[in-house]
């Protein structure tokens, strides 16, 4: 008896994604997705470690050509270091991958230009959506781990947040958007800066007290926060923004400057372009580690270096 070959698409549903929103829209996704059919479905079940990024790394393994994520920014990251974990650099050029953005706050789709409603997204992509190549983000952790990001990586009060929406996920669940600035607010009354120094390509090093620092290759993060207004996807280069020694109360009052995207002219941030990052703890051993959140979750800690794979991803 011949056996089946596998589909040659994946489609992965994190059914949890924007407090059900993924669940909810499924039906709709697989009736707009009907044209591109045969292709397999693989649902994560809470309680995974990275579910997504084992399944894209196995179906990648399998011949699989294209891969769909009907989830949220974090599980289409995790698809990502996935198809890069089966084959390198080769696999992320050859297999592409397709946003059906249900998440909380969707900040990648935007920064993309993609639908940010999971069934028009499913519709585009029937049609012949065309993908296009964008450059992917890559944290350097010691020890030689590294964690691609497609998105924003962050440290300082960002992963504060990050860790925030982690250890309490019912308020995603309940609280939809909101909650990342719920969040962001119970950080900033709460939060020091730490003292870090940073490094883009040969630029002269930045020390000193920081609030938080964003190796940007996207423009939005953080659920509608821009963050860095003239990040683009497909220029080789991040867009690194860094919020200085700011007290409590200044923060707090500037982030809706921080969501309209004008915070650049505020005397605390500044902002340069460049290829290769370096972050480091600085004023000798800190007190707790400086944590690293990419495309909203934790991987790691400070020192890291942060590089780029231009055009490296076909996304659609």
């Amino acid at each position: 008896m011949m056996s089946v070959p596998p589909a040659s698409t994946l489609l992965i549903v994190n059914p949890a994604a924007g407090g059900g929103r993924a669940a909810r829209s499924l039906d709709r996704v697989l009736e707009e997705l009907a044209p591109l059919r045969p292709f397999d479905v693989y649902v994560t079940q809470p309680g995974e470690a990275r579910p997504a990024e084992r399944a894209a790394r196995e179906a990648v393994l399998a011949g699989v050509e294209r891969i769909f994520v009907l989830g949220g920014d974090g599980s289409s990251s995790q698809a990502a270091n996935g198809i890069y974990a089966a084959g390198g650099a080769e696999a992320l050029g050859r297999v592409s991958l397709g946003l059906l953005a249900a998440g909380t706050g969707r900040d990648y789709a935007r920064s993309a230009g993609i639908p940010r409603d999971p069934v028009a997204a499913a519709r585009a992509l029937a049609r012949g959506a065309a993908a296009r190549r964008v450059d992917v983000g890559v944290v350097h952790l010691e020890g030689g781990v590294d964690r691609l990001f497609l998105n924003v990586a962050s440290f300082g009060i960002s992963a504060q947040i990050a860790h925030a929406l982690e250890e309490f996920p019912q308020l995603k669940r309940r609280a939809g958007a909101v909650a990342f600035g719920l969040a962001t607010l119970r950080a900033g009354l709460r939060y020091a800066p730490v003292e870090t120094e940073l490094r883009v390509d040969l630029q002269a090093a930045q020390r000193g007290p920081t609030a938080a620092i964003a190796v940007a290759n996207g423009g939005w993060f953080g659920g509608g926060m821009h963050v860095a207004p003239t990040a683009r996807l497909d220029d080789g280069l991040f867009e690194v923004v860094r919020f200085g020694d700011l007290a409590r109360r200044d923060f707090v009052i500037s982030l809706p400057r921080l969501y309209r995207g004008t915070h650049y002219t505020h005397p605390q941030v500044t902002h340069a372009r460049g290829e290769v990052v370096e972050a480091l703890p600085g004023g000798g051993a800190a007190d707790r580690a400086i944590e690293i959140e990419a495309d909203g979750e934790l991987v790691g800690a400070l020192p890291a270096r942060f590089s780029l794979l231009p055009s490296a991803l076909a996304l659609s």
